[in-house]
């Protein structure tokens, strides 16, 4: 056990590089197989954006996931940058004055992996308020 010790000592940067590349690269296997799976690509390839998506407008139907409530979806080129959906869900650039897009629609979907892992929904132990957003913007 000693002699691994002193290896991982004396490379430390070269094993953290590796470990830290295979996370990543675990991440973005997640990423991608959660996309494909909830069916986001398909909306994503039609040049629409959901602009509403959280763990609630997920569908399961014999073995298959849709996404539902896209009464709040609209084309890419929308120039509408009016703030709707679930705040822990939505992007903090959003918050910030940006327009919905495609990025933000990835955003709300790593916070439905967050759920999904941790089996607690974001934010959950504080209001839904101007307070969370402000805390949401500013990183904390």
């Amino acid at each position: 056990m000693g002699k691994e010790i002193i290896y991982i000592a004396r490379n430390f940067t070269r094993v953290f590089t590796i470990f830290s590349s295979i996370y990543l690269l675990i991440i973005n296997l997640l990423i991608y197989n959660f996309f494909k799976l909830f069916r986001l690509e398909a909306i994503h390839n039609k040049d629409f954006i959901h602009r509403d998506f959280h763990s609630g407008n997920i569908l399961n139907i014999q073995e298959y996931w849709y996404i539902g409530d896209l009464g709040l979806s609209q084309p890419v080129t929308s120039l509408n940058r009016g703030i709707y959906g679930v705040i822990p869900y939505i992007a903090p650039e959003i918050f910030k004055g940006a327009k919905f897009s495609k990025e933000s629609d990835i955003y709300s979907l790593g916070m439905i992996m967050w759920e999904l892992t941790t089996g607690c929904k974001p934010f959950a132990n504080v209001e839904h308020d101007h307070i969370l957003i402000y805390e949401i913007v500013d990183g904390k």
